[in-house]
């Protein structure tokens, strides 16, 4: 059977798995000076896809209009922004409606913890959870744990892959083979084939100097953020053993993040276990 490619809100997650490996390659080059990440701002940051320190500016307030006032709304103004999702636009400085957990009061400074709850004329989010903590302890915690969040989930992807292996794609062309029974549909991914000239394996072993893989070269929504190879392209491809059917195995790509980002280059050594 084949892999179903991963849901449109894990796509929207990796839009910001850059920014979170980067602060990973920090984190890991200085790691000795880095705060101490407690459980709890380790669970909050992976539960929560904005994190910022923010000032009450007003209770019982919203800047939402379809959202109604209540004693657990607030408008919160946005003093620096810790993590957020990539499709969110830079909110520093702006005001933004806060579904409390608990009540605050207008000029209370807290580091908030929230998931994306409404996006309109502002932004609306769900408090998961909050620290009064020290802006500067809980600005290092919170970069330092999506830093060992990100490995942590990169580590995961690269277990699961059955041959991870970097070099240049040298040629594309259509595999002119059905994986499916049945008719052709708007979601059918219209299987392509890869041929990699390999630079070097980061997992699992190969035999020749090339690897052959296949991929959806549709461009439906169901695979339209899956990888699509081109000649001469240069990257890192994590390949998941597949078996068409009616068919020999054969190694393949149907997730958007089967091909790592620079940054995700720059970490993928140093977790991938021997």
């Amino acid at each position: 059977m084949w892999n179903e490619p991963v849901s449109a809100s894990r796509r929207a997650i990796r839009a910001g798995i850059g920014l979170a490996l980067l602060a990973a390659i920090g984190w890991g080059a200085a790691d000795a000076s880095a705060a101490t990440v407690s459980k709890p701002v380790k669970d909050l940051t992976r539960a929560a896809e904005f994190v910022f320190r923010g000032t009450v500016q007003k209770t019982g307030a919203a800047n939402l209009s379809i959202v109604e006032p209540n004693d657990k709304t607030a408008v919160v103004r946005v003093d620096e922004i810790l993590k957020r999702s990539g499709t969110l636009d830079d909110f520093t400085g702006r005001d933004v409606t806060v579904f409390l957990s608990e009540p605050l009061r207008a000029g209370d400074q807290r580091v908030f913890f929230t998931a994306v709850r409404l996006l309109g004329e502002s932004l609306g989010v769900q408090e998961v959870g909050r620290d009064a903590a020290p802006a500067a302890d809980l600005r290092a915690q919170v970069q330092s744990a999506q830093g060992e969040i990100v490995r942590e989930e990169l580590a995961a992807r690269l277990a699961a892959a059955d041959l991870v292996v970097a070099g240049r794609v040298i040629s594309t062309r259509p595999t002119y083979t059905l994986p499916q029974k049945g008719p052709i549909t708007e979601h059918d991914p219209l299987w392509w084939e890869a041929v990699l000239e390999v630079r070097s394996v980061l997992k699992g072993t190969a035999a020749e100097k090339t690897v052959t893989f296949w991929y959806p070269s549709s461009a439906d929504v169901m695979w339209a953020q899956v990888p699509k190879p081109n000649a001469g392209q240069e990257g890192t491809w994590l390949l998941h053993r597949q078996t068409p059917e009616a068919g020999a195995a054969v190694f393949a790509v149907a997730d958007p993040r089967d091909l790592l980002s620079a940054a995700e280059e720059t970490v993928a050594g140093t977790v991938v276990k021997p």
